[in-house]
C-alpha cells in the first residue's frame, strides 16, 4: 500500500489523500458512509500517484510453476506381492474447489492383498457430483461383490460377475443419488437439507474406475464419460504400445449416438456438434436436467434454485451412470503399466504419447525406488539448463497460444521424480517455460478458460513375491484433500 494511505474504518472505506499542486490536498474515501481523515502531505511523494497500472498478479517462473504441478502430487511405492509395484498421482485444479477426485483401496484376504481398485472421478457444475462418488463407490462395489458371491472370497468371483455387480453399484449409487434430490425437489423439505440433497443432482461427474485382480491378473476398467485409462506395454522391438482401456463416451461416439436414437427416436436436437443437450458426455452420474422428468425440474427450479429446463428436452432420461467395462489380461514380464486420467490431459496428449513419455520416465527412473514428499515450504527445485527446458526469447506477435494444442513433441523432457506429474508437466508444455509458464499462471475461474482439471493416475505393475504393508488394513483409501 502507498504511504498515506490511512483505513478510514473497520468496514473497508479507505481514505485515499492526495496531493496537487503546493500546500493542496484532497482526501478521497471509496465508500459510504464518507469519512474523511488528516494526513500529512509529506508523507506522499509525487511517484505514488503516478505509478501506471500493474496487474493483480506477477506471471509465474519456472519455481512457482513447479510448485502448482507438486503441489498434489504422490508416490506409494507397493513393493511387490500385491501385483502393483508402484503408482503414481498427481492434481492440478483449475477451479476452485477442484472438481475432481481419486479414490485407490486394497482388499486384503487372509492377509494378503487380492485385489485393488482405483478411480478417477471428475465432475462438472460442481464438485459435489464426484465428492459423493469418492464416498460412496468403493463400498458399494464391495456391496455388490459380497452379494454376488456370499460363501466366496471376492477375489474368486468370477469375471462376468464382477462386470455385473459393478454396474449395478453404478446404478445403485446414481439411482440413490438422484432419487433423494427428486424426493427432496417435490416433498416438504428444508431449505437446508434440500441444498444438501439436490446439489450432487444439480452438478454431475464422469467415473473411471479400474478393478485389478493380482491373482488371475484380469485388469477391468469400468468407464462413464470421458476420462480414460490407457496401458502401456514394451513391445518385441523395445519400444511402448498404447492400448486404449476405455472409450470416451461422448457425442462423437457412434456407438453412444446410435444408442441414444434408438432410445430417444424423433428427437433431431438431441446431439448436436458432438453434445448431448448441450453436455460433452453421454454417460454421467448426476446431471438432473438430463435425468429427471420435466415435472421434478420444474419443481427444482421454482422451489430450490435449480436449473432451467434446457430447450428440446422431450423424453428424458438421456443419460445413464451404466459403466461400459473392459477386461484385459495384464503381462508384467513385459513392463506394463496403466494410465487412467480425466479428459484434461487427453485434450492435450495422445494415448501413444503418454504412454511414450512414462517409457521415457521408466528408461531413467527407477519405478521400485521410494521417493520423499516434496518439501513444499522449500523454494521447489528447478529443473537445470542441461534438461532441456527452454528459456523464453522474445514474443512471436504472430503467435497464437490458443491453437497449439497438443502440445509439440520436439518439448517433452523428463525432469520429475513422479510419473504422473512428469505427465502434466508435458501435457502442458514440456521443456517450453514460456507455454507451460503461462498454462498455469491463471487462477480459477478463468483457468478453467485455459486449462482443463488434470488429476490423474500411474500404476506399475508386477508379479512377484512379497506383501507390501504399506495398504494398512482391510480397506484403505486415499486422495487428496478437497
Amino acid at each position: 500500500m502507498a504511504r498515506g494511505w490511512r483505513r478510514a474504518n473497520p468496514w473497508r472505506t479507505w481514505s485515499i489523500p492526495l496531493m496537487v499542486g503546493a500546500g493542496i490536498s484532497y482526501s478521497i474515501a471509496t465508500n459510504n458512509p464518507l469519512k474523511l481523515e488528516s494526513f500529512d502531505p509529506e508523507l506522499l511523494r509525487q511517484d505514488d500517484i503516478s505509478k501506471p497500472y500493474n496487474p493483480p498478479f506477477a506471471p509465474y517462473n519456472i519455481d512457482q510453476a513447479n510448485d502448482v504441478l507438486r503441489w498434489e502430487e504422490g508416490t506409494q511405492v507397493c513393493g511387490t506381492g500385491s501385483g502393483v509395484l508402484r503408482f503414481d498421482r498427481v492434481r492440478v485444479p483449475a477451479n476452485g474447489p477442484c472438481e475432481d477426485e481419486l479414490i485407490s483401496a486394497a482388499g486384503h484376504e487372509n492377509g494378503e492383498i487380492k485385489w485393488l481398485l482405483w478411480g478417477v472421478f471428475d465432475g462438472h457444475a460442481g464438485w459435489e457430483t464426484a465428492a459423493a462418488i469418492h464416498d460412496c463407490v468403493v463400498r458399494y462395489v464391495v456391496r455388490e461383490l459380497v452379494a454376488y458371491a456370499p460363501n466366496e472370497r471376492i477375489s474368486d468371483v468370477a469375471g462376468d460377475k464382477v462386470d455385473r455387480a459393478i454396474k449395478d453399484a453404478f446404478l445403485k449409487m446414481d439411482r440413490d443419488i438422484m432419487d433423494l434430490g427428486a424426493k427432496a425437489a417435490s416433498g416438504a423439505t428444508f431449505l437446508t437439507n434440500a441444498m444438501s440433497q439436490l446439489v450432487p443432482c444439480y452438478a454431475g461427474s464422469c467415473a473411471l474406475l479400474s478393478y485389478y485382480n493380482s491373482g488371475t491378473q484380469d485388469f477391468k476398467v469400468a468407464c462413464v464419460g470421458d476420462s480414460r485409462a490407457v496401458l502401456g506395454r514394451r513391445n518385441a522391438s523395445g519400444g511402448w504400445d498404447a492400448f486404449p482401456l476405455s472409450v470416451d463416451q461422448t457425442g462423437y461416439n457412434k456407438d453412444e449416438v446410435s444408442r441414444l436414437e434408438k432410445e430417444h427416436p424423433d428427437e433431431p436436437n438431441m446431439i448436436k456438434a458432438g453434445r448431448l443437450l448441450g453436455l460433452a458426455v453421454t454417460r454421467a452420474f448426476g446431471d438432473s436436467r438430463w435425468k429427471w422428468d420435466c415435472e421434478v425440474q420444474e419443481k427444482a427450479h421454482s422451489r430450490f434454485f435449480g436449473p432451467k429446463i434446457r430447450d428440446y428436452t422431450l423424453t428424458p432420461p438421456y443419460l445413464t451412470a451404466e459403466p461400459v467395462i473392459t477386461t484385459t489380461k495384464i503381462e508384467p514380464d513385459k513392463g506394463d503399466f496403466v494410465i487412467q486420467a480425466s479428459d484434461g490431459l487427453w485434450d492435450n496428449l495422445t494415448s501413444q504419447q503418454a504412454v511414450d513419455l512414462v517409457g521415457k520416465w521408466l528408461d531413467k527412473n527407477d519405478p521400485s525406488k521410494d521417493i520423499p514428499a516434496p518439501d513444499l515450504a522449500a523454494s521447489p527445485a528447478t529443473p537445470s539448463a542441461n534438461e532441456s527446458i527452454s528459456v523464453r526469447q522474445n514474443p512471436d506477435a504472430s503467435k497464437s497460444y490458443s491453437e497449439t494444442s497438443p502440445v509439440d513433441a520436439k518439448h517433452f523432457v523428463v525432469v520429475d521424480d513422479n510419473a504422473a506429474t512428469h505427465l502434466v508437466r508435458n501435457s502442458l508444455g514440456g521443456g517450453d517455460e514460456d507455454r507451460l509458464c503461462g498454462m498455469l499462471t491463471p487462477t480459477p475461474p478463468f483457468a478453467r478458460n485455459v486449462r482443463c482439471v488434470v488429476h490423474l493416475e500411474i500404476f506399475c505393475l508386477d508379479f512377484r513375491a512379497s506383501v507390501p504393508d504399506c495398504w494398512g488394513e482391510l480397506l484403505e483409501m486415499t486422495s487428496p484433500s478437497r
